[in-house]
């Protein structure tokens, strides 16, 4: 783009949204909950809606299984076979009662991980993607953590037992949450109830109940963690989806997590809203082009364009910034941006970017297309 550029504001009011005069609604206070640390954040949109005490380290407990979890998606196939080693079946704290020699699929202990929260189908796991060495899948999830962006993270095991080195945050884990949900295996596995695994070698059917009791009680509960220990208390990471909405929630060092998890989950779908204002890939408009024999070109959301908003607000408008012409430039040049705004405050944006490629007007290029055009010419009076 042009250092030096006239730019214009085209500012339109959406239609789902309400135009009215007056400063937009604010959502109600939260709930008052026991839990030490927690955070609420809508998922797509990753707007946090509630935050207590969220960026102090705590001890995560088997919620350190979510981030095993994810590794082990990216890195291995679900029906890698898996023998048990000594070391793993001997892990201490909750179980998937696995015998050393015993030979699982990836997948089933993966249910057994986060079902029933096997410490030793973390261990198996671990070992397994590590290529032997659990402390290389250690370094691997630390690694991973901070590509995510959860950089008050430390894991010293898969499963979460106490060390004072293995810590996080309510909003780490809430980041970590984030990218699980969307693994398509990931969101079937924290959604299920009960699975049965099945040991490969001697068929052994060992049954799996999974510990989130939200998945029974709060409406379109579907995920995700469980974890206890004495020292990090009841956690509790929850996924709920209403109205195409998900939220998710984090709970730490709580006295009662289905309490507040269940008051803070109500507390998001009863204030809030997600909107979705544009797709990526969506034309915006077209614009003239300097020096090229193209006269316009598409402007394309290069993202989806959303926000989550309080449920009655008003007056949500959409600008996108833009100059009134470009240059020449590939397709997928970001020349603008188009952003969500409830009031003064930016609530969502994404970069606008070039639906074509524009190639500039040059002689050689002018001359091909004279030539293009005589030759067409002869063909259609039948000369050639």
């Amino acid at each position: 783009m042009p250092n030096c550029r006239l730019k214009r504001l085209l500012t339109v009011v959406l239609i789902i949204a309400w135009v009215c005069a007056g400063k937009p609604a604010s959502a109600a206070a939260p709930p008052e909950i026991s839990a030490r640390a927690a955070i609420l954040i809508e998922w797509q949109t990753g707007t946090v809606l509630m935050e207590k005490r969220g960026f102090v380290r705590m001890h995560p407990a088997s919620l350190t299984k979510m981030m095993t979890a994810l590794v082990a998606l990216e890195r291995g196939r679900l029906e890698d076979l898996v023998r048990v080693s000594e070391e793993a079946a001997s892990q201490p704290g909750s179980s998937m009662h696995l015998r050393p020699g015993d030979v699982f699929t990836l997948e089933d202990l993966l249910y057994g991980l986060m079902l029933v929260s096997g410490n030793d189908a973390a261990w198996a796991i671990a070992e397994h993607i590590g290529k032997g060495l659990a402390s290389e899948f250690f370094e691997l999830m630390n690694r991973r953590a901070k590509e995510l962006g959860a950089i008050n993270t430390r894991f010293e095991n898969p499963h979460g037992l106490t060390h004072p080195n293995h810590y996080t945050t309510a909003f780490d884990l809430a980041v970590i949450a984030k990218a699980c949900m969307r693994h398509p295996f990931f969101k079937q596995l924290v959604a299920t109830k009960e699975k049965d695994a099945i040991e490969a070698e001697s068929g052994v059917l060992l049954s799996l109940e999974n510990t989130n009791r939200l998945l029974w009680i709060v409406p379109g509960a579907d995920g995700v963690k469980t974890g206890t220990t004495q020292a990090a208390g009841q956690c509790l990471v929850a996924s709920a989806t209403r109205d195409g909405m998900r939220l998710l929630s984090v709970v730490l060092d709580s006295a009662d997590r289905w309490h507040d998890t269940a008051a803070l989950l109500e507390y998001g779908f009863d204030n809030f809203r997600y909107v979705k204002a544009l797709s990526a890939g969506d034309v915006i408009l077209t614009l003239p082009v300097s020096r090229s024999r193209a006269r316009r070109v598409p402007i394309l959301c290069a993202a989806e364009l959303s926000a989550c908003m309080p449920r009655y607000a008003f007056g949500l408008r959409l600008e996108v910034d833009l100059p009134d012409s470009i240059d020449p430039c590939p397709g997928g040049t970001a020349v603008g941006q188009a952003s969500l705004r409830l009031g003064d405050q930016v609530v969502g944006s994404c970069d606008l970017v070039t639906g074509a490629w524009i190639g500039p007007r040059t002689p050689l290029r002018i001359l091909v297309c004279l030539a293009y055009k005589a030759l067409a010419s002869l063909f259609s009076f039948g000369l050639l």
